[in-house]
């Protein structure tokens, strides 16, 4: 077996739950006051000490005041972000573990998240037994193991996926082989069925290059969950150290070859997710991407029927026609692909012909093909199953744990892909019915309204799930309080509401059609369109101030009135975004001589002059290319003309721009009107 380097002595851990650990306390940096007030009553009532702060800035006050024990982070903040955080070099000195929190973050995001330090990332909804989890991984109730490693060290020990085989030996108890999931020069996870607990400790033995000497190191168990059992490693020495530092450099810079093209891969499905709507065009560039970079043979996507019974064969690449044929139509839970849809758990066989529950009369296709590995994974979109991904290839190769990843990853994207798609299909079915003399153009603006419109929306309402998650969550982890209960209930009920009324909202615009001109309340419009842009004004910290007269009604019809006031609302909230300085936004609304005014000024940059003379021209746009389609305020300025009024633009004196809009006032009718 080789040479081994002995381990300090392991100490005893088993009366850790009767030393009396004191809570931990936890900086929570979050501007979602819902989300704030879950975390606040879900962390006391797990015995830490929270404390909740809303921007970057204010975290840095109390980090170098008092420094917690462990931060809860989110990315998207007002002002500095939660990435700008984490470069800080203030915070990477203290070496407080940092737990990131974001719904809106990708894959690569995340990972560069894990790269600046975090110790962890979680997605939006929180799940309040993960986040338990997570903080558990600190030691018995939220402290370090005797013995181990800080937190604080731990934030800062390099770390990499790395598989290596190695020994475990519990203390006064049995030996079994293991393999690492991961490998830092703090701790190791390692896949067991063994039923571990924490703070039971064990030598771990590691090889290490060249195979004849191992490096068996002192370690207790933080965590087992599904994937395995957590050691930290106790009293490592520093020449140790210098050892598993290099086991993780070498298994870091074979990593790096590997997860390139992976992310390439990623990074297209992800490019065709953002430039398109297209179910059939993102499953296209899905497919290509697999087959074309990783050089798989086979390629095939299933979606599920509406029934849910059925799988129906959408794209493939490599399939020839008997093989095709057999793939056109499944039955979910018959067959390998089947079985994957009822279940939701991934299929990885090294001998496809040889599975046990493949039909009779694919596996005569399958061998006659010479199919050989296969991997199937399912699509879905939070829980719920959408369709499968599978992959095949005509040799012994077995898929490594790095392909699967990769495969469930890119079946991730296509999950996303497909609820966004079915959240723009009711507005691209209403926006093809327009037939007017400029409606392709005019659908093409307004489908770029909805869909930053849909942005927004979709941050709201994940906000609201999350609240009414976390006080459903609350409501089971919690003592029974009917008090309490009814009130959770209420913000449940509360928080439902307002994510169907934003939904409602939008769909209301959507819809619009063009109708017969009616009589309309410009002040009733202009409180609408700020209550929908609402959020996201206040998420750029906008200023909103509104002088609205009493003014009489505009003859028009009310969806065009919403269109041109949002796109001069967007557009001035566009301005300002990128605009150091006081952010304010005007909307005035007044009457002279028969017209009713509407003024929306802004903080902005104002107008370049060269753009200035033609700002109300087709395809005029002073955004990056692929940012703007330059239209939104030609079609508004149709509208406007077409109901008889005028818009016009100009420079403030005092900086920012301003837009009026002049509507002639419903004629009055005569006394005498029947």
């Amino acid at each position: 077996m080789g040479a081994t380097l002995g381990p300090a002595a392991v100490p005893a851990l088993g009366a850790a739950e009767d030393q009396g650990w004191p809570a931990m306390r936890v900086l929570v940096i979050e501007d979602d006051e819902n989300l704030c007030e879950i975390f606040q009553e879900f962390l006391a009532e797990i015995g830490h000490e929270p404390r909740i702060v809303h921007t970057a800035e204010a975290a840095l006050d109390v980090l170098l005041a008092e420094p917690p024990d462990v931060v809860l982070l989110d990315i998207y903040l007002p002002g500095m972000s939660g990435f700008d955080f984490l470069r800080l070099q203030t915070v990477r000195e203290l070496r407080v573990p940092i737990v990131v929190i974001s719904g809106r973050v990708t894959e690569s995001q995340a990972q560069e998240c894990l790269a600046l330090g975090a110790f962890d990332f979680l997605g939006k909804p929180v799940a309040l037994e993960r986040l338990e989890e997570v903080l558990g991984c600190f030691g018995p109730s939220g402290r370090t193991p005797p013995g181990a490693r800080p937190p604080t060290e731990r934030r800062g020990a390099p770390r990499a996926p790395v598989a290596l085989s190695l020994r475990v030996h519990e203390s006064n108890g049995p030996e079994w082989d293991a393999t690492s999931v991961d490998l830092s020069t703090g701790g190791i996870k390692v896949r067991s069925s063994a039923g571990l607990s924490p703070g039971q400790s064990a030598t771990l033995a590691l090889p290490l290059p060249g195979g004849a000497v191992r490096l068996e190191i002192a370690s207790v168990v933080v965590r087992t969950d599904l994937d395995g059992s957590a050691f930290y490693f106790v009293n490592a020495s520093d020449w140790q150290i210098e050892r598993l530092a290099e086991l993780v450099e070498r298994g870091a810079a074979s990593r790096r070859g590997s997860v390139e093209p992976h992310l390439r891969i990623l990074h297209t499905i992800s490019r065709a997710i953002g430039a398109s709507l297209d179910v059939d065009e993102v499953l296209r560039v899905a497919l290509d991407a697999l087959t074309q970079v990783t050089g798989h043979e086979i390629a095939s996507l299933h979606l599920l029927s509406p029934d849910g019974r059925t799988l129906h064969l959408r794209g493939d690449r490599g399939l020839r026609p008997p093989l095709r044929d057999v793939n056109r139509e499944l039955a979910v839970g018959q067959g390998v692909i089947g079985r994957v849809a009822a279940s939701g758990q991934t299929a990885c066989l090294p001998e496809a012909a040889e599975a046990p529950d493949l039909l009779p009369a694919a596996r005569a296709v399958v061998a006659r093909e010479g199919i050989r590995a296969f991997v199937c994974v399912p699509i879905q979109s939070h829980g719920r199953i959408l369709g499968t991904l599978s992959l095949g290839r005509r040799t012994r190769a077995r898929f490594t744990e790095s392909e699967v990843a990769l495969l469930e990853a890119s079946a991730h994207q296509i999950g996303l892909a497909l609820e966004h798609a079915q959240l723009y299909s009711a507005t691209r079915r209403q926006l093809e019915d327009l037939q007017h003399a400029e409606s392709q153009l005019e659908a093409y603006e307004k489908l770029s309204t909805v869909g930053k419109l849909a942005a927004g929306v979709a941050h709201e309402i994940r906000n609201r799930l999350a609240m009414i998650l976390g006080q459903a969550e609350l409501m089971l982890v919690g003592s029974y309080d009917p008090e309490k209960a009814r009130e959770r209930l209420r913000v449940i009920v509360r928080e439902t509401s307002r994510a169907a009324g934003m939904l409602q909202d939008l769909l209301r615009f959507s819809r619009g059609e063009a109708a017969a001109p009616r009589p309309c309340r410009l002040e009733e419009q202009i409180a609408w369109v700020l209550e929908l842009k609402g959020p996201e004004l206040g998420r750029s910290r906008v200023e909103v101030t509104t002088e609205l007269a009493r003014v009489p009604p505009v003859l028009a019809d009310e969806g065009e009135i919403q269109q041109v006031l949002l796109n001069l609302v967007q557009n001035a909230h566009e301005a300002m975004a990128a605009h150091a300085g006081a952010r304010r936004l005007t909307v005035r609304l007044s009457e002279a001589d028969g017209r009713v005014r509407v003024e929306v000024l802004d903080t902005g940059p104002g107008i370049r002059a060269d753009v200035l003379p033609r700002i109300f021209g087709a395809f005029t746009t002073t955004k990056p290319p692929g940012e703007g389609t330059g239209l939104g305020l030609w079609v508004s300025s149709g509208i406007v003309e077409r109901l008889g009024g005028s818009l016009r633009a100009a420079n403030r004196p005092d900086g920012g721009a301003v837009f009026t809009l002049e509507l002639p006032c419903q004629p009055r009718e005569s006394p005498g009107a029947a």
